[in-house]
């Protein structure tokens, strides 16, 4: 591999001088041409994930997704890409196109991830012609993206059995508010003290958690197999006629309601500013949360009940909750799950949550 080639291929979560092992992927996943190009791709908080790119013989250029697992989060990583396989052929079989679904790159003998140097890494094919948002830029397509979240809670409505739940209690939001209370008494790396307004904030909004668990539990929100990371950097849009494509990161795919999804694209693509910036910038756009929440209802017209269309307003803030808390948590227990910029970086997100949650939940 040239030498400049070489320097691109600087793994940005490894030790200084780590080379990502790029040159080693392409065999091991049965792709054939010369690795020229390696780049991060995306802002993920777990996997890391690069975008390569391979010449074949015939000059031909193909664009492959590489991810390095995170195998500290994801433990059961056979469970995990048992679920991955069957949800991308299942939604690839009622995709038809190639460019609405997500393509697994198996090895070339047939696995659906490998260990290279000791880590995990899986392959996809990148869709051409596709691109990602941060926030969504208008109601049109805020409303694109909410039927792209509808569909996937109907196109996996049939598959059977369901996926299985690859990280327990994913989204038990009263249990992320007890994680967070523990986390606080327990104080391991002295930093409750710098953050007690924001815990004790985060936890008074705890009713809007009980009140969703209580309504799952009694059935009034029905237990679907959803996405539940539904933020709009999940969200694949055609880049010349921003057309929805697909949703992407599927490993999260499993039980839960369908306010996970709602919620995380209000929390993630109604409002202006990046997830760690300056709290008091903030705002949220009205004409966007109505946009996914009516966009949302209108595709899931065929599954929705009533009483998920009542509860979909409830959405935003609930997710809003949950983010402050997984990220006030980790905070206090030293930054061991989310990858940061340094310390206090955690923190900066949740204070933005908690801005999120109050401006979409005032008073």
């Amino acid at each position: 591999m040239p030498e400049d080639a070489r320097r691109r291929t600087r793994d940005p979560g490894a030790p200084e001088g780590r080379p990502l092992p790029g040159a080693e992927l392409g065999p091991i996943f049965g792709i054939h041409g010369e690795l020229t190009h390696i780049q991060p791709l995306g802002r993920g908080h777990i996997h890391q994930t690069f975008l390569a790119h391979y010449r074949a013989d015939d000059g031909r250029v193909e664009r492959y997704v590489h991810q390095q697992l995170n195998d500290s989060v994801f433990v059961d990583l056979d469970s995990l890409m048992d679920n991955f396989v069957r949800i991308s052929a299942h939604l690839g079989a009622r995709a038809g196109d190639d460019r609405r679904a997500v393509r697994l790159q198996l090895t070339a003998d047939g696995r659906p991830f490998a260990r290279v140097s000791g880590a995990p890494w899986r392959t996809l094919a990148f869709i051409d012609g596709s691109r990602t948002s941060r926030r969504f830029d208008g109601p049109a397509q805020a409303a694109e993206g909410a039927a792209l979240a509808a569909g996937l809670v109907a196109d996996l409505a049939d598959l059977t059995p369901p996926p299985v739940e690859v990280i327990p209690a994913f989204h038990d939001v009263v249990e992320r508010l007890n994680a967070l209370d523990r986390a606080r008494a327990a104080d391991v790396v002295d930093r409750a003290a710098e953050c007690g307004v924001e815990v004790d904030v985060v936890l008074s909004h705890g009713a809007v958690a009980v009140e969703v668990a209580e309504a799952r539990e009694a059935g009034v929100l029905p237990q679907r197999t959803v996405h539940n990371d539904a933020k709009v950097e999940n969200l694949l849009f055609d880049a010349t006629s921003g057309q929805g494509l697909c949703m992407v990161d599927l490993d999260t795919v499993g039980p839960g309601t369908v306010l996970f999804d709602v919620g995380d694209l209000v929390r993630s693509g109604a409002v202006t500013g990046p997830e760690d910036a300056d709290a008091d910038a903030l705002s949220v756009d009205p004409g966007i949360v109505t946009a996914i929440l009516d966009g949302y209802a209108r595709a899931g017209a065929g599954f929705l009940t009533p009483a998920e269309v009542r509860y979909l307003p409830v959405a935003g803030p609930l997710m809003a909750l949950e983010s402050a808390a997984r990220f006030l948590t980790d905070h206090l227990q030293g930054d061991v799950y989310f990858r940061v910029d340094g310390p206090g970086h955690n923190l900066r997100r949740a204070r933005n949550q908690i801005r999120i949650l109050e401006l979409l939940r005032p008073g």
